[in-house]
């Protein structure tokens, strides 16, 4: 996973703990605390709660990009992934090969089914709509987690039936300009909450009227009996992505692929 490290290690921590003792224990007690409780990149968010077993959060959700979609998809370098439809596919030709279980993982499930802190996330999307001085704090709370699948030999089957024609000239175009066009394999589908925090001084016909408005912003559902929450039903939140990507007939070069050491892959390909 790619986290950023923390600029004190815990034994410097400790080291400058005991070396501030003698000089100030309120000073050294400070720092401590500002340690202990300073946020922990990762730690708890979804995206590495996700890569830790196997999947890249899909940023924003979406209800594109299932099972066997051909789509161009941009790395992050948190963990995360974007992702645009190269190739359309008739929701009938996929429907009868895509399975389903809602048995996910025990640990990744009791992980997101708990409200995660995505103030920072969201920020960026909400600023259009509402002061964020107005907003304390977001929670995210997923729900009714599934897995959706595809198995390999069908991986194949939708490539070479979904490749041709028009289809093949967008792959083509995608990796002729940078672009890395890769199939999804399997999505973590779920059901989102969004809970937002507003100070005390807004009123609540204020709060409502926000929480409509970034709902909007969203593409979400205000709901309906409380002023403070968005829903999403049936999101795909993380994906897997078949491993070589797709560059239209062409042999895949192997320092490429759809999964892996990304970062040093994009510092590779622009440092060229």
């Amino acid at each position: 996973m790619w986290r950023a490290k923390p600029a004190l290690l815990p034994n410097k921590t400790i080291a400058l703990k005991w070396l501030l003792v003698g000089s100030g224990t309120l000073i050294a007690l400070v720092i401590v605390a500002v340690w202990f409780m300073w946020p922990r990149q990762g730690h708890d968010a979804i995206a590495a709660i996700l890569l830790e077993t196997g999947y890249f959060e899909i940023v924003p959700p979406t209800t594109f990009s299932g099972p066997g979609t051909i789509n161009t998809v941009e790395f992050l370098s948190d963990g995360k992934v974007t992702m645009h439809p190269t190739c359309d596919v008739e929701p009938e030709f996929l429907s009868d090969k895509i399975q389903k279980s809602q048995t996910v993982d025990r640990e990744l499930k009791q992980s997101i089914e708990k409200k995660l802190d995505v103030t920072g996330e969201l920020r960026e999307n909400l600023a259009a709509v509402a002061d964020m001085g107005q907003i304390g704090s977001i929670h995210l709370k997923l729900e009714n987690a599934s897995i959706l699948l595809i198995t390999d030999e069908t991986l194949l089957s939708v490539r070479h039936a979904l490749l041709k024609g028009e289809c093949e000239d967008a792959v083509i175009e995608n990796v002729s300009n940078g672009g890395i066009v890769c199939q999804t394999r399997a999505v973590l589908e779920a059901d989102v909450m969004y809970e937002i925090r507003y100070n005390e001084t807004i009123s609540i016909d204020e709060r409502a009227k926000l929480t409509s408005e970034a709902a909007a912003k969203l593409n979400l559902d205000a709901r309906q009996d409380a002023d403070n929450q968005i829903l999403g039903h049936q999101l795909f939140f993380g994906v897997k992505l078949a491993p070589n990507p797709i560059i239209a007939g062409a042999p895949s070069p192997s320092a490429l692929k759809c999964t892996g050491n990304w970062p040093n892959t994009i510092e590779r390909r622009f440092s060229q």
